[in-house]
C-alpha cells in the first residue's frame, strides 16, 4: 500500500467500520452465557459506587455532626465492607471474561489463516501483511475487547448508581451532575471519528512498514550485491517517519479526551461546591453535599476517566483492527476453502512418479534462484535421497514437489499430471510431507495417528506402530486411547508419531524433510526401510550418509549445480559429494 492509498483508506474508515463491529457482534452472540454471568457479578462489583455517597452522608449527618462518633465510624466501616464485597465481585468477573475473549481470538485466527491461504493470489504472492494481522491485530482485538467489556460495563453501572445515589440525597443534585455528564459524553462521541481516523492511519503505516521490510529483507543479498543498500534504507526510513508522524497526529488529537473528563466529573464537583451554601439553606444537610461530592470524586471521575482513556485508546485500536480484519477476511469461507473445480479434461495422476521439468524458484523476481532449471524424473516406487550443504535448496525442492511452493518457472508433475491442476482436496490424498519440526496436538494417540486417515483401524495403527518402532512408546502412554501431553514428549517421540501418521496416510508420495533428525541411526534405518517397502515413491532429505546409501538414487544440490546418481556413482564422480561424505563420517573427503 502506498502512502496516498494509506491516507485515502484512513479517510474512508467511517464507511467501512460497521463491518468490523458486525464481525465482533457475530462472535459475541456465540458467547451469551459468559456475558450474562459477567453482568450478574456486576451487582456485587458496583456496590461501593452505589453506596459510597449515601454512607458518607450518613456518617456525617447521623454520626459525627450529630455527636455520635461510634455511629459515624460504623457507617464508614459499612463503606469498607461494601468495598471488600465489590473487590470480591470484580474477581468473579475475570474467569467469565476469559470465556469470551479466548474463543474470540481462536475464531479470528482461523478466519485470517483460512482467508489468507485460500486467496487466489496467495500462490503467486504470499500476503506478508497476514503476519501483522495474526501477531498484532488479532491480539489487539483480544486485549481491547477484554478491556472494553470491563470499562464500558463498569462505567454504565457506576453512572447509573451515581445519579440515583445523588438523587436520593437531593433532587437538586440532578441538573448539577446530569447536564455536565451528558455534555461530556456528547463531546467524546463527537471526537471519536477524528480519533479513529488517526488510529487507522497509524495501523496502515505499520502494515506498510511490515510489507516493505519483508520485501527488502527477502532480497537482502541482491540489494547488497547491486549496491542498493542506501536506497533500501531510505525507503524503510521514510516508512518509519510515516509511522512517527501518524503517532504524533494521534497523540495530538488524543489530548482532547481529557476535556471530556473535566466537563463530566470536575465541572459538576465545582458546581456543587459553588452552590453548596444555597443547597444547605434550602434544607439539604451538609452530609448530603459531601456525599454528592463523594459520588463524583470516588466513583464517577475514575469511571469516566477510565472510559475516556479506554475507548479513546484501546477502543479506537479495536475499531480499526476489527475493520481491517473484516475487510481482509470478508471472502473467508465459514469452514474450508472452496474447492477448486477441476480443469476441463483434467485427469487423475497415474502412479506416484514425479517429474520436475526445468523447475526454477526464486524468493523475489530480482533474487538469485534457489532452484535453477532443475530437471528430474522419478519412477513410480523409486526412493530418492536429497543431499547437499545447508542452504542449497533441499527443503525448497521438497516444498515444490509437495505443491506447498509454486515454481517461478518450469513445471512439477505427479503421476504425469501438473500439480497446479490438482484440486487441494485431491492433492492432500496423493502426497504427504513430514518436516523436521513434528506437529503433534493435544488429543488421543488415535486422533494423532489417524489425522491423515480417519478410517484407519486400530489394527492398522498397531501394525504401523510395530513396523516403525512406536510400539514401546504406545505401550508406555497407555494405548491408542491415551491422551497425549505434547509437553511431555521428546522431539524424537513426536517425530515417531508423525512418521506413523504419514505411513498410515493414503498418499503414495511421501516426502521426509529431515523428519528423523532426532532419532537414532538404527531407528532411522528401520523407518526408511518400512517406507521403502510401502507402495509408492519416497523422497528423503538426508542428514546422515546412511540415508543416501539406502536410496535408489541421490540428488546432490550445491547451489546452481546439481548431480544425480547412486551413492557409489557420486562418490566416484563428484568431489563435492566426496567432501560431504567425509564431513558426515568425520573422515577427509
Amino acid at each position: 500500500m502506498n502512502r496516498t492509498g494509506m491516507r485515502k483508506t484512513g479517510r474512508n474508515r467511517a464507511r467501512v467500520g460497521p463491518t468490523g463491529w458486525a464481525l465482533l457482534w457475530g462472535q459475541l452472540r456465540l458467547r451469551k452465557r459468559p456475558l450474562v454471568l459477567m453482568t450478574a457479578w456486576t451487582a456485587a462489583e458496583a456496590l461501593p459506587a452505589a453506596l459510597s455517597g449515601r454512607l458518607i452522608a450518613q456518617a456525617l449527618d447521623a454520626g459525627f455532626l450529630a455527636g455520635h462518633v461510634a455511629a459515624g465510624i460504623g457507617w464508614l466501616l459499612a463503606l469498607g465492607a461494601a468495598t471488600v464485597v465489590g473487590a470480591w465481585g470484580q474477581r468473579q468477573v475475570y474467569p467469565h471474561l476469559a470465556d469470551v475473549v479466548e474463543p474470540l481470538r481462536d475464531a479470528l485466527t482461523r478466519r485470517v489463516v483460512t482467508a489468507t491461504l485460500s486467496a487466489p493470489q496467495y500462490a503467486l504472492a504470499p500476503d506478508t501483511t497476514a503476519v501483522s494481522r495474526l501477531t498484532r491485530q488479532i491480539e489487539t482485538v483480544r486485549d481491547c475487547v477484554a478491556g472494553q467489556l470491563l470499562v464500558i460495563r463498569h462505567f454504565a453501572i457506576t453512572a447509573v448508581f451515581v445519579i440515583l445515589g445523588a438523587a436520593s440525597l437531593g433532587t437538586a443534585f440532578l441538573p448539577l451532575i446530569g447536564i455536565p455528564l451528558g455534555a461530556a459524553l456528547l463531546l467524546f462521541v463527537l471526537l471519536m471519528p477524528l480519533l479513529a481516523t488517526r488510529q487507522y492511519a497509524l495501523l496502515a503505516a505499520e502494515e506498510e512498514f511490515a510489507h516493505l521490510a519483508t520485501e527488502n529483507l527477502t532480497a537482502l543479498r541482491d540489494v547488497i550485491a547491486c549496491g542498493a543498500a542506501d536506497r533500501s534504507g531510505t525507503v524503510l526510513d521514510d516508512s518509519v517517519s510515516t509511522q512517527t508522524r501518524a503517532r504524533y497526529a494521534l497523540a495530538g488529537i488524543g489530548t482532547l479526551r481529557r476535556l471530556a473528563v473535566g466537563v463530566g466529573a470536575h465541572l459538576p464537583a465545582a458546581l456543587i461546591v459553588i452552590d453548596a451554601a444555597r443547597l444547605v439553606r434550602h434544607g439539604l444537610p451538609p452530609g448530603a453535599v459531601v456525599g454528592a461530592l463523594a459520588y463524583l470524586t470516588l466513583s464517577l471521575e475514575p469511571a469516566l476517566r477510565t472510559l475516556v482513556q479506554g475507548i479513546g485508546a484501546s477502543g479506537l485500536r479495536l475499531t480499526v483492527a476489527l475493520d481491517r480484519l473484516a475487510r481482509t477476511t470478508s471472502q473467508a469461507p465459514a469452514e474450508q476453502p472452496p474447492e477448486r473445480p477441476p480443469a476441463v479434461g483434467a485427469r487423475s495422476p497415474q502412479g506416484s512418479g514425479v517429474d520436475l521439468d526445468h523447475v526454477t524458484f526464486a524468493y523475489h523476481p530480482q533474487a538469485e534462484p534457489v532452484v535453477d532449471a532443475l530437471t528430474l524424473c522419478l519412477a513410480d516406487g523409486e526412493h530418492l535421497a536429497l543431499v547437499g550443504p545447508s542452504g542449497t535448496g533441499k527443503s525448497t525442492v521438497a516444498n515444490l514437489v509437495a505443491a506447498l511452493t509454486t515454481p517461478t518457472g518450469g513445471a512439477v508433475r505427479l503421476g504425469g499430471v501438473p500439480l497446479d491442476t490438482l484440486p487441494p482436496r485431491e492433492l492432500a490424498t496423493l502426497r504427504t510431507l513430514i518436516p523436521q519440526q513434528a506437529y503433534v496436538f493435544d488429543g488421543t494417540v488415535r486422533d494423532n495417528l489417524g489425522y491423515l486417515r480417519s478410517d484407519a483401524t486400530d489394527h492398522a495403527m498397531g501394525r504401523a506402530a510395530e513396523l516403525l518402532g512406536l510400539a514401546p512408546l504406545l505401550h508406555r502412554l497407555g494405548g491408542l486411547g491415551a491422551h497425549l501431553d505434547t509437553r511431555a514428549l521428546s522431539s524424537g517421540e513426536k517425530q515417531l508419531i508423525t512418521l506413523v501418521r504419514a505411513y498410515l496416510s493414503p498418499a503414495a508420495l511421501v516426502i521426509l524433510d529431515e523428519a528423523t533428525s532426532h532419532l537414532a541411526p538404527a531407528a532411522e534405518a528401520r523407518i526408511e526401510e518400512a517406507f521403502r517397502a510401502r507402495p509408492g515413491t519416497l523422497i528423503v532429505i538426508a542428514h546422515r550418509i546412511s540415508s543416501a546409501q539406502r536410496a535408489d538414487r541421490v540428488l546432490l544440490m550445491d547451489g546452481p549445480g546439481t548431480a544425480t546418481g547412486t551413492h557409489r556413482e557420486l562418490l566416484a564422480n563428484s568431489p563435492t559429494y566426496r567432501e560431504l561424505v567425509g564431513h558426515w563420517t568425520g573422515e577427509p573427503g
